[in-house]
Parts: C-alpha cells; structure tokens; sequence
C-alpha cells in the first residue's frame, strides 16, 4: 500500500515563491488587494503543486463558506436546467458556488438532501420542492438557525419564508381561455400531483376561464399524473380508449403535451384539426414536435437569477424592506401550430 502524501498548504506555496502566506491566502481567494500578475502566478503555482483548499477549515474560521445549497427535483428538466444556469452564473457575479442536489421527485432524498447541506454550513439554500412535499418541517433546522431559505417555483403549501414563483394562475387561465377562443368547448387538462402548488394553482385557472365562459368544469376530463413522458402517454391512451374526445387539451408541462401529440398522431388524430393543444414551460421539445406546440413561458433563467440576489440579500442581512419576500413572475402565452384555426 502507498503512503498517504502530504497535503500541500499555503505554506508550502508561500516558501517556493518567497511570499507570505496571508498573500497566498488572499490570492486564492482573489483578494483585489493582490495585483494580478501576482495573483496569476500564485495560482498557477497552486494547481501545479496540487494544492486543494480545505473550505470546510475556511469556513469555520470565517464563518461563512460562501457556497449556495441548490435541491431541485431534477436537472434534466428544460425549466430547471435554464434556472440553474440562471442562478450558477448570478452566484458567481457575488462570488458564491452553487453544490446542487437532486431529490428525484421523493421526499426521503429531499430530506436527505436538506441535513446533507445543513451539516456542509452552506451560507444558504435554495430549494425546489418535490411534487409530494407536503411540509417543510425538514427544512427546519435551516429557520431555526436562520441560514436563509428561499424556494422558486414550486413551494410548500403554507411556507412563510421567502419564494420566488411564476404566476402560474395567470398561466393556467391564459392557456384554456387561448383554447375557447380558439372554439374549444369540451377541454381536458393534464395535471401535476395536487400536492403541489404550481398544479394547485394552474387547475385554479383552468377552472376560472372555464367559469368566465360558462363551461361546465367535468372532473372526469382532469387527469392526474407525475407529468412524465410515460405518464402522459398513459393518460393520453385512457383518454383516446374512453371515445368522445374533447377539443381542447392544456398540460401542466410540455413534456406532457408532447407525449399527447405524438399518441395523437399513432392514431392519426388531426392536431390542431380535432384537438388543440396546449402546453406549459416553453421547453425546447415544444419547438420541434410537429405541429409545434403552443405553450406558456414563465422565465426559468431571469427566476434563478432572481432567487439568487434575493438569497445573496439575505445571507448580507439586507432584507429590510430590499427584498420582496415572495415576489411572483408574469408569465405570457406563445402561440404556435398546435392551436391554430383552420382557414
């Protein structure tokens, strides 16, 4: 077996190049006290000798470790990978480094995920809730110590901290009253686990252009799934076995909406002929279906932008009357092929 080498230090950096350890140190941190040319080389020699900091050792001694805990559901969601380059490139701006976690849409690794980032002394967390978060009660270590919280996007029902969200009311009534205006009189809607505030609300829309237009809300044309491609698959398959179909359809995710075009077109069902349809997100997948798909953009970039500075804020102590404590995002429908009228 192989000796265990020893770790190289600021010391051992310092006493090659001639300098001081605190100017190592501060030129590791970029310290705008050093000038760059020194700053370089002392860098440079850093990842030369293989010097690894220890920020752990860092961070008690400062009391900060100026790196951001990020739990979403998972990265390979269009809305949640546009966020997290939206939040990675704001934290960098204030000179923080983001450790993302995924829970996998269950609350058990959400849990573990949270005690994780708490035992790392993150300076904050920024959290998307798993669509079967009920509570928050394993985020409590985090207000207790108050180590700043903020969610975006989805958030716990009856959480009274900080989030940032879009305006996912708004979302839902725009895209059915798009459907009606478009003729649409019998429409079905795709819908997350209730569990869950954006589906809470979208349906809420839903049922509220309905109301305006005096269309009856049938229970039996709502459909409740995890908003994968199988499960809208399997839904679009009940709802095509069942006959009478509606003439409108509006998913609360696109991936939804486009595993519905597609069984549609295994059955040569006209979209937007028989059934229009819309979506929700403005993933890149509504681009390229065919017919491409109408959809509602709710700004993942510009939300992880912002769920960054208000958290920034918070870990500065600068909530008085800075931060809006649960600033809402407007969202917009975009039309496109799927619901287009017939000349």
């Amino acid at each position: 077996m192989k000796e265990r080498t020893n770790k190289i230090t600021i010391y051992d950096i310092a006493q090659k190049l001639n300098l001081s350890a605190s100017t190592v140190s501060r030129a590791l941190q970029n310290n705008p006290l050093i000038n760059e040319e020194t700053r370089e080389k002392i860098q440079a020699t850093a990842m030369d000798m293989g010097y690894v900091p220890n920020w752990i050792a860092s961070s008690l001694r400062k009391k900060r470790s100026n790196i951001i805990g990020l739990i979403v559901p998972r990265t390979s969601m269009y809305f949640q990978s546009t966020a997290i380059s939206g939040i990675q490139h704001e934290a960098h701006k204030y000179g923080f480094s983001i450790v993302i976690g995924q829970s996998d849409e269950t609350v058990a690794m959400e849990k573990e995920l949270a005690h994780t980032f708490y035992s790392l002394r993150v300076d904050g967390l920024l959290a998307v809730a798993s669509m079967f978060t009920t509570n928050f009660d394993h985020f409590s270590p985090f207000i207790k110590n108050n180590i700043p919280l903020v969610f975006y996007d989805r958030v716990p029902v009856d959480f009274p901290g900080y989030s940032i969200t879009g305006d996912d009311f708004k979302g839902g009534f725009l895209a059915t009253e798009h459907l009606i205006k478009q003729g649409c009189k019998k429409i079905a809607h795709f819908s997350g686990q209730l569990t869950c505030n954006l589906y809470q609300q979208r349906l809420s829309g839903y049922k509220e252009a309905l109301a305006k237009y005096n269309i009856p809300y049938e229970e039996q044309l709502v459909y409740i799934h995890n908003l994968t491609m199988d499960a809208a698959g399997q839904a679009a398959r009940e709802l095509f076995d069942k006959g009478d179909l509606p003439d409108g359809l509006f998913t609360a995710n696109d991936s939804s909406a486009v595993a519905f075009i597609q069984e549609a077109n295994k059955r040569n069902i006209a979209i937007p002929g028989q059934i229009k349809v819309v979506g929700y997100s403005n993933d890149l997948s509504s681009r390229i279906i065919s017919p491409s798909l109408t959809t509602i953009e709710q700004s993942g970039y510009n939300m992880g932008q912002k769920a960054v500075e208000t958290i920034v804020k918070l870990i500065n102590h600068e909530e008085n009357s800075k931060v809006t404590k649960n600033f809402v995002f407007p969202v917009e429908l975009i039309q496109r092929e799927s619901t287009m009228v017939s000349n």
